[in-house]
């Protein structure tokens, strides 16, 4: 079988959630079938071949758009007319649109899979030509309201933001023929949103247990860690609910605590968060040896959809950890058994004071983990990926298409 990946974010090296999910789709599924990475990257930074995926074929086909302020204009203007979130229209250069169209008339493709949302818009020109799986992170409308509730909820530009993502995520869920999420609970919300998409199956993302092993010991002592993307705003959400409103009460009862932020990003964060107690390490060249010096990690999140990485890493290398519920969805990891949930202040800082001073919790809590992490590893995952695909292609395509 043939297939053709279509995605704006290079996914080498893995350094991001989207450039991690993206490398290991297209290596489960170039293990059976001739596969073609599609780069709209609009960086035009994609390189001609993956490292450790000489099977699958690279074209490079983005162009920067430039960022001089007519152009920035004419881009909100085009997000505007066309409908199309400006992040997403960054990859739908003319060359990339000449080359899709190309592929599109030659059929010789049996399936198109968009393994990330950035790149859904071919979604609507591949409808009623070749079936399309859409691989949805998150779900954009919830993340387009936060955001505007973040920057202001009665802002006009704000508001016209979420109606454009809106709108988008309807159009494009439709035109394709499978759409897949990380969760159920996003799962339920895109079926629930936009009727007509049929049913939506769950695929979760995973780990790769060589990339983050098994810790060698517990370092005790009081580091809390945080790991994130900081230019996303849902981890920005989550540093300063931490930072502000859960670490001074953990501090009351353990003073020497300290709370590690490891990430890129995050300059305004720096600005914001000026506690000393708050440590921001940066992009490190290895995440899980950062993490050896750390006796829990936290994921406070407080907004944002989708299943976060961060969360399954910790459990892979056995880092016992404190979550809110939402930082639990799509992992199956239990209260209690697999990690400590809180989801207000004084609940979260208790937490985190009784995982720090509780050397056998912290140990039962990471072997546990483990077993969670092993269900949801990327070699686990890659068969439900490749049954995913196999399936696509035998299903009827859209009966429409639109242009983008």
């Amino acid at each position: 079988m043939r297939v053709l990946v279509i995605a704006q974010t290079f996914p080498y090296p893995p350094d991001t959630g989207s450039r991690n999910v993206i490398l290991h789709w297209l290596r489960a599924l170039s293990e059976s079938h001739e596969v073609e990475l599609l780069s709209v990257d609009p960086t035009g930074e994609g390189l001609e071949a993956i490292p450790g995926l000489p099977r699958v074929r690279v074209t490079n086909a983005g162009e920067c758009p430039g960022m001089t302020f007519g152009k920035r204009i004419g881009r909100l203007v085009d997000s505007i007319r066309k409908g199309i979130p400006s992040a997403c229209l960054a990859g739908l250069s003319p060359r990339a649109l000449d080359v899709v169209g190309r592929i599109r008339d030659s059929g010789r493709y049996d399936a198109v899979v968009l393994p990330e949302n950035a790149s859904a818009a071919y979604a609507r020109l591949f409808a009623g030509a070749v079936p399309v799986l859409l691989y949805k992170h998150s779900v954009h409308a919830v993340d387009a309201r936060e955001e505007r509730h973040r920057r202001g909820a009665l802002h006009p530009r704000w508001l016209l933001e979420e109606w454009i993502v809106r709108r988008f995520e309807a159009e494009t869920c439709r035109a394709a023929t499978l759409v897949c999420t990380v969760n159920a609970e996003d799962a339920k919300q895109i079926e629930q949103r936009y009727r007509g998409t049929g049913p939506v199956q769950v695929i979760p993302i995973g780990v790769d247990l060589g990339v983050f092993p098994p810790r060698s010991r517990d370092p005790g002592g009081h580091v809390i860690g945080f790991v994130g993307n900081l230019a996303w705003s849902a981890n920005k959400d989550a540093v300063l609910w931490f930072a502000k409103r859960v670490l001074p009460k953990v501090c009351d009862s353990l003073p020497d605590a300290t709370f590690r932020v490891i990430g890129p990003g995050g300059d305004d964060l720096r600005k914001e968060i000026t506690d000393p107690r708050v440590v921001f390490a940066g992009r490190v060249p290895n995440v899980a040896v950062e993490l050896e010096s750390v006796a829990a990690g936290v994921i406070p999140v407080i907004s944002g959809t989708g299943v976060r990485f961060k969360l399954i890493e910790f459990l892979s290398v056995g880092l016992p950890t404190v979550t809110t519920s939402l930082g639990l969805l799509g992992t199956g990891a239990l209260h209690g058994e697999h990690v400590l949930v809180a989801d207000d202040p004084e609940a979260f800082a208790r937490a985190v004071v009784t995982l720090l001073s509780d050397g056998e919790l912290r140990a039962r809590l990471s072997a546990s983990g483990r077993t969670i992490a092993s269900k949801l590893s990327w070699d686990t995952i890659s068969v439900a990926i490749r049954q995913a695909v196999a399936e696509v292609a035998e299903l009827p395509v859209c009966k429409h298409s639109e242009k983008t």
